[in-house]
């Protein structure tokens, strides 16, 4: 079966300073949620602290954790999660944001494709409760993901580039 890949609407390799206080909370919390997989031996800061300091540990962290659990256990590909320290986007991060984004806003046909790309069906609608539980929480605890547009991500390109011929 053939799935079309989501598009996302933010641009490839997005620097992160462009991004805000709410998107850079769920791009550093994943990246410290990959690092003991990426590297089990190691000693890794808790991901869980900035759950903590943003008020949304007894909500957000456990459907942070089984989302990610089940992405990490069932995931049809290996998704484009950046080193903590990279100052861009990965593609799945971006996708991620996308979907969170979508889930904040009870679009949840628009946010499935997202899912369904990382995962199959199975997972997928095992996955979508804990994203919907970690979308409303980040959103209740005051940290709403801006709802971005293609235009945007291509427009971003488009900037850059003309810069360069000016």
């Amino acid at each position: 079966m053939s799935i079309d890949r989501p598009v996302s609407v933010y641009a490839a390799n997005e620097p992160l300073q462009r991004l805000g206080t709410a998107e850079l909370f769920v791009v550093s919390s994943l990246r410290l949620w990959v690092l003991p997989h990426r590297d089990p031996t190691g000693i890794h800061p808790d991901w869980r602290r900035g759950f903590v300091a943003a008020g949304i540990e007894e909500t957000g962290a456990p459907d942070f954790d089984r989302l990610f659990t089940t992405i990490a256990t069932a995931a049809r590909r290996s998704l484009d999660v950046r080193c903590l320290r990279c100052a861009r986007l990965g593609a799945d991060e971006g996708l991620l944001l996308q979907l969170l984004s979508l889930l904040q806003r009870d679009r949840v046909a628009a946010a499935s494709p997202i899912i369904a790309d990382w995962l199959p069906l199975a997972a997928a609608r095992m996955a979508l409760p804990p994203a919907r539980g970690y979308a409303a929480a980040l959103q209740e605890g005051g940290l709403t993901i801006p709802l971005r547009h293609r235009e945007a991500a291509g427009a971003s390109h488009f900037d850059r580039g003309l810069a360069l011929v000016q």
